[in-house]
């Protein structure tokens, strides 16, 4: 830029001095001042200079001067960033954010960012509220539903504990009578009731009330068909049907359906008298012989064969478990633990009576397929005499298989036409006592060991009780082995829930 007319670089003053006198420039024209006396300063007047705002550089350098200077900056400078208006001047005449217009620190689409950012973070936080509560409510229903099922299900339990008591009693009222009845009395009330099924006698009553059960969609047959429950239709129908003159309330009116049957366990053979036979003379035991019956026959024979197996090995290794030496029973020799050694883990032979049923499963050789064809008649409790009148055509096949008739020669058709005619009679007369039993082997022309009337009896007084509730998604199963004595007193002798 131009230097302004009649101004040099010195003084502003004297150019300005030797123009007021004429031009001339004569020195000593003017006042004179004092010696020592300052110039005036003639120059426009200037404001005080405020105070200016570091610049990024110079903010830098002195926040690295003091701890944490530098990020208490970057945080001061990204809000102002964020809060003051592109268009707003600062104090220095420049619009604030006039060098973000690059890439480094463009701040287009920031809000969009902020919000979609805010969106997303309170879809996150409402999303797991809300399955959070979801899960809790379907975990307390499903909760309150298990709890519905286990009462459903000691409801079975409890009622068939009642008939049990009631048929004790009644066996010892009909005991005097037991010569002229054409059936054992010790088992005539249970026997009555083996099951009980709400779910069917819904279906029944709802039949009566007019709903026709032939109509019925087949999406309710299959559900009764799978799981025992019936629909709220049928439900319903049932109740209204169900109720009594002097109450208004069904006894079907329940949260769900229940399913209870009663079995006697002194209706198999018990392997935990295997422990009372001397190991040199197992075959000659009573309850080898029935076990041995049982697992006898000529499709029995092949499958066996086919999976390499011996009956009487698999017999005596259940010996093995129960009994007290460590010594294999028999010929065989050697000892029980050497059976188990090559397991994983290896375990040792128990040498003591089977505490559950499923026990049998880890005895050498009874593997799944064998316990689910054979163990079906086995059983770990009672005294070990068999019921004649259960009517079980495995208990009967056993007996007829077994040394005590005929010496176990007879074959599988023979043994098919005896049980035959069995039930003939028992629809007929029936057997009251077990010497009637041995009577009418007598008279179809078998020889009948006297032996076996000792390991036979006419009542049962070990039961099980099997009870299921089912309320919506919910099942509880109760298990239970209660043991009678002829005065009508219980013992629990098992209990399991699942």
């Amino acid at each position: 830029m131009g230097r302004r007319v009649g101004q040099h670089r010195g003084r502003p003053g004297r150019a300005a001095a030797a123009g007021g006198a004429g031009g001339a420039g004569a020195r000593g024209t003017g006042p004179r001042r004092p010696r020592g006396a300052r110039a005036p300063d003639l120059r426009p007047h200037r404001p005080a200079r405020l105070r200016r705002f570091p610049q990024p550089g110079e903010l830098a350098v002195e926040q690295r001067r003091r701890p944490g200077g530098r990020v208490m900056g970057l945080l001061a400078r990204w809000w102002r960033w964020l809060t003051v208006p592109r268009s707003l001047p600062t104090r220095h005449g420049r619009p604030r954010g006039a060098n973000l217009g690059t890439r480094r620190g463009s701040r287009s689409g920031i809000a969009l960012v902020v919000v979609m950012t805010t969106v997303m973070i309170l879809t996150v936080v409402v999303t797991d509220l809300a399955y959070t509560s979801r899960l809790r409510f379907l975990v307390t229903a499903h909760r309150q539903e298990e709890r519905q099922a286990y009462w459903l299900a000691n409801s079975g339990i409890q009622l068939y504990r009642l008939i049990l008591a009631a048929n004790m009693e009644l066996a010892n009222s009909l005991e005097q009578f037991a010569d002229f009845l054409p059936f054992p009395p010790g088992d005539a009330l249970w026997q009555m009731v083996p099951s009980i099924n709400t779910g069917l006698l819904t279906m029944l009553l709802a039949d009566q009330g007019g709903v026709d059960i032939d109509e019925a969609s087949q999406e309710d047959k299959d559900r009764f068909q799978q799981t025992g429950q019936v629909s709220d239709e049928l439900r319903q129908q049932a109740i209204e049907e169900g109720a009594g003159l002097f109450s208004e309330r069904s006894w079907l009116d329940l949260p769900g359906d229940m399913s209870a049957e009663v079995t006697a366990e002194d209706c198999r053979i018990n392997v935990n008298l295997l422990a009372s036979s001397d190991g040199t003379d197992l075959e000659n035991s009573p309850t080898f012989q029935l076990l041995l019956g049982r697992m006898s026959g000529e499709e029995n024979d092949r499958w066996l064969r086919e999976r390499n197996l011996d009956a009487r090995e698999l017999i005596a290794n259940l010996a093995d478990w129960v009994d007290a030496d460590t010594l294999r029973s028999g010929s065989r020799g050697g000892y029980e633990d050497s059976l188990y050694q090559d397991e994983e883990p290896p375990y040792l032979s128990k040498n003591a009576p089977f505490d559950t049923h499923e026990e049998i499963r880890l005895v050498e050789g009874w593997t799944d397929e064998v316990y689910d064809r054979f163990a079906g008649q086995f059983t770990i409790y009672g005294n070990g005499k068999i019921n004649i009148g259960c009517g079980d055509d495995q208990i009967h096949w056993a007996i007829l298989k077994s040394s005590y008739v005929n010496g176990g020669t007879l074959r599988d058709n023979q043994v098919n036409d005896i049980i035959e005619q069995i039930h003939d009679q028992e629809l007929v007369v029936g057997f009251s006592k077990p010497k009637d039993y041995i009577d009418f082997l007598t008279g179809l022309g078998l020889q009948v060991d006297n032996e076996l009337l000792n390991h036979l009896s006419d009542q049962s007084l070990t039961f099980r009780i099997v009870s299921t509730g089912m309320v919506g998604n919910s099942t509880t199963t109760i298990e239970e082995v209660v043991q009678y004595t002829k005065r009508g007193r219980s013992r629990l002798l098992y209990h399991r829930v699942y």
